[in-house]
Order: structure tokens, then C-alpha cells, then sequence
């Protein structure tokens, strides 16, 4: 935790930095708010502890100037007039507490501990993204498993950014989860799928806007950098960040700092960059739609998820570990799968890598019947989707061939055509919840769309896709 005390008492502020320090609280002072400004601007800490009045810039004009222009961190006014007039002004410009002069330092330490905590969890909020929670552990003893695991343990704890790669479903995410945990890093982990937000927002959403910046900015809204403070952003399929938003990304690795749309002083920002991708970016950078420059300040530390095809030996883990957060989560009492049943998925392709095992394992514990997961509980599918405007034609062969996405001598490509016609019916042909739901950016699921011929209804709010 890392503190800025400003008072231009010097004993004060020298009795405070002591007594912080034996609290593993590390201390930065100033002796009036111009300089408390400068280091606010030039380095990052998680709370302002400040007096109210000093000559030059006072406490209250320094509170005003970090709600305006400053980081988004909690202040905690100390006076030692003590008037409540004082008080309720700090209070109403966003001072999170209010101490009177001479105060017990236990007190502090508390109060700024909780003020911290609490800024720490709005963060959570504001990502707006839970955890994953069941995925806080890499699964698997195949070599492959254990040297990404081995490459995380190393990296983790050096703060070095980290690219991983992989098909999708491989557990990319899963990966940079485990790397925030094992970092030692107190502030929250923040995902975002950079291909699943509009371009027009991902700019704000990244950096945070200013009021007044874009017709519909009616406030000051902290981006992911802000909410990610003291901890770890994960960039997900990084390869489809648009080129000029890759500039200022790279500007924000090189100077740890970040401006919010619409205004015009950068923020400083501690954060942990993880990113990931299923793209070749050396293809990318080739092609020019990917800056070389980001791509090796993003590649210092390249951690490979291997695909499930590559590690067939740990399906029988990964049975077993969803079996048990499924069937909590479905209220089954199943909690086995026969010798036969795990034989049958391990000779499956799973193009879909760990992703599409967890949805089979879920698909097989609704519809089973027995006590225990059997193969018949994976094979059969009740009825594959048939493609609007279509004689049905595509369904019934894939029925004679077998009656499901696994069985018979299907190719990838017709498995995955199947699998993207499943999930556009099943979410009314609506591409955003589709891409979402087969963990694929939109962009991606309109091209398979075109690649594979599906015919799909126009739908209103997808438009401007057709």
C-alpha cells in the first residue's frame, strides 16, 4: 500500500511516515498541495492523507483538483480547526473521511486501511466483471500443463507483461487468473475481451472518459487502467485491438500513465498487463495490422496453452473437476462418469478445446438419467439445428452420420458450421450473445457466418452487420 501524506507541519508529517512505515505502509510527503499535485501526477498510490488548511494550494483546493483532474483515490482530510462547516464541505467535494487534530494514528491507520478496501472493491464493480472463480488452478499433468505451469510460477511475482497464446477454449483467461494470484498484487483483476466491445467504446471503456467528452458522456467514468490499479489488466484476443487504439496502449506501457478521453493531463497508473491471443500476431505485424513496437513490449514473457487435442491424457481431470463444480451448480447428485464415457471424450477432437468438454460434461448431466455419466450421455443429440431456410437437409445428414457433433467421419469445419448454427438458434440469431456464448469475437463470428454460407435472419439491432 502506498500512501501520499501532505501538511506543512513537518513534524507532523515526518511522525506520520514513521508510525505508517511500522504498518508496512509505504509513505511519500509533501509539504503543500502544488507539490502534492506534481507526485499525484508523476507516481501512483492508493490514498491521500492531507490538511485542510496550508498556504498555496489547501487541502480543500487539493481535493477539488483530484476529483477534477487527479487520480481516483479515496482523501482523508486532517484539520486541526475541527469546524464542521470544514467537515461537510470536504464531505460533499468526495473526501472519504474527515479527522480532527491530534488524532490517534491507530485511528488513521484503520481508516485508511478501510478506505483503500473499499475503493479496491468498487474497482471490482466498476471492471464489470466477476471471477471465474472455479478457475483459479491450471488442471492437468501432461507435460505441456506442467510447463505452463512452471512458466507462470516463474513470471508471475516479476510484474512482467505476459502474451498468452492458444486456440480458444484453451484456458487463456484461466492462465492469467492464476498469474494475478501467484503476483502478490493487492488490487483486482480486471478481464476485458477486447474484441467484444464496439470500437466507438472500447477507447473509453480502456482509458476512461472525461464529461462531456462524446455526446452522452453526462459524467467522469474511470476506465479499466483506473479500476485495475495495484492489480492485473487481462486483455483478451488483444490481436483485435483496432491500430489506433494500439498506439495509445503502447503509449500507456512505456510511461505508466493513461488519459482519459476528452481530457488533456495523464493519470499514473500501477497496473499488470496480461494479454492473450489466438491469432498469430507475427502474421499480423506482417500484414501491418499489428504494431510491431506493441508487439514486443506485449511479448516479453509468451506462455503457450496447448489445445486439448495436444493433452489428451488430462481429460480425465478435467471430467472430474467439472463434475464437481457442475453438479453443485445444476444440483445433480451425479459425481462419476464410467471408464467407457471418459474413453468416448478422449477420442473426441474438441475443437473447442477445454471450453467445449466443460459445455459436453453440463449438456451430458442434464440429460443423463443413470447415476453415473455414460458415453450415451455425450453421443446422442436430440435434434441438430436446422439452418433458416434450409430443406433440413444439412440436419438429417448429420443425424444418418451418427446423431452428434462428434460421432461419424466429420471434419473440423463441419463440426464447427454445426456447432455455430446450434448457437445462432439457440440465442434467436442474435450475434452478440452467439459469439459470447462460443467465446469468439463477433467480428470472428461474422466471418464464419460468411465462410461456412449460414443463412440468418435479419435481426433490428444487427443491422448494420448485414
Amino acid at each position: 500500500m502506498r500512501i501520499l501524506v501532505v501538511d506543512d507541519e513537518k513534524r507532523m508529517v515526518e511522525s506520520l511516515r514513521d508510525y505508517l512505515a511500522l504498518e508496512k505502509i509505504e509513505v511519500r510527503t509533501a509539504g503543500e498541495g502544488a507539490e502534492a499535485e506534481k507526485l499525484l501526477a508523476e507516481e501512483p498510490f492508493d490514498a491521500l492523507v492531507t490538511d485542510l488548511r496550508m498556504p498555496g494550494v489547501d487541502g480543500m483546493n487539493l481535493l477539488r483538483w483530484t476529483r477534477e483532474e487527479g487520480p481516483s483515490i479515496p482523501v482523508i482530510i486532517i484539520s486541526a480547526h475541527g469546524e464542521v462547516s470544514d467537515a461537510v464541505e470536504a464531505m460533499k467535494l468526495g473526501a472519504y473521511d474527515y479527522l480532527v487534530k491530534p488524532f490517534d494514528p491507530d485511528e488513521l491507520v484503520i481508516r485508511i486501511r478501510k478506505a483503500v478496501a473499499e475503493r479496491q472493491a468498487l474497482n471490482r464493480l466498476e471492471a464489470g466483471r466477476a471471477r471465474f472463480d472455479s478457475g483459479s488452478r491450471i488442471i492437468g499433468e501432461s507435460p505441456a500443463m506442467k510447463e505452463v505451469r512452471r512458466l507462470i510460477e516463474k513470471a508471475a511475482p516479476t510484474g512482467a507483461t505476459i502474451l498468452l497464446t492458444g486456440e480458444s477454449g484453451t484456458g487463456k483467461e484461466v492462465a492469467a487468473q492464476l498469474v494475478h494470484e501467484l503476483s502478490g498484487r493487492e488490487g483486482p483483476f480486471v478481464p476485458i475481451n477486447v474484441g467484444a466491445v464496439p470500437e466507438t467504446l472500447l477507447e473509453s471503456e480502456l482509458f476512461g472518459h472525461e464529461k462531456g467528452a462524446f455526446t452522452g458522456a453526462d459524467s467522469r467514468q474511470t476506465g479499466l487502467f483506473e479500476a485495475a490499479q495495484g492489480g492485473t489488466l487481462f486483455l483478451d484476443e488483444i490481436g483485435d485491438l483496432p491500430v489506433q487504439l494500439q498506439v495509445k496502449l503502447l503509449r500507456a506501457i512505456q510511461e505508466k500513465k493513461i488519459v482519459r478521453l476528452g481530457a488533456t493531463k495523464s493519470i499514473p497508473v500501477d497496473v499488470r498487463l496480461v494479454a492473450a491471443t489466438n491469432r498469430d500476431l507475427e502474421a499480423e505485424v506482417a500484414a501491418g495490422r499489428f504494431r510491431e513496437d506493441l508487439y514486443y513490449r506485449l511479448n516479453v514473457i509468451r506462455i503457450r496453452l496447448p489445445a486439448l487435442r495436444e493433452r489428451k491424457g488430462d481429460i480425465g481431470l478435467l471430467v472430474g473437476y467439472f463434475l464437481k463444480k457442475l453438479s453443485r451448480e445444476l444440483g445433480s447428485r451425479i459425481s462419476e462418469a464410467s471408464p467407457d464415457a471418459l474413453a468416448y471424450l478422449e477420442s473426441q477432437p474438441f475443437p473447442g478445446n477445454v471450453r467445449e468438454l466443460e459445455n459436453a460434461v453440463e449438456r451430458a448431466l442434464i440429460l443423463a438419467e443413470g447415476p453415473r455419466l455414460e458415453a450415451r450421455d455425450f453421443a446422442p443429440v436430440a435434434a441438430l439445428p436446422r439452418q433458416p431456410g434450409s430443406s433440413g437437409a444439412a440436419t438429417a445428414a448429420a443425424g444418418a452420420a451418427g446423431e452428434s457433433f462428434f460421432s461419424g467421419p466429420h471434419s473440423i469445419s463441419d463440426i464447427e458450421k454445426l456447432a455455430i448454427g446450434a448457437a445462432l438458434e439457440r440465442n434467436d440469431y442474435h450475434r452478440e450473445r452467439t459469439a459470447k456464448e462460443l467465446g469468439i469475437t463477433r467480428r470472428t463470428l461474422l466471418n464464419k457466418i460468411k465462410e461456412y454460407s449460414i443463412a440468418v435472419p435479419a435481426r433490428g439491432d444487427d443491422q448494420s452487420e448485414n
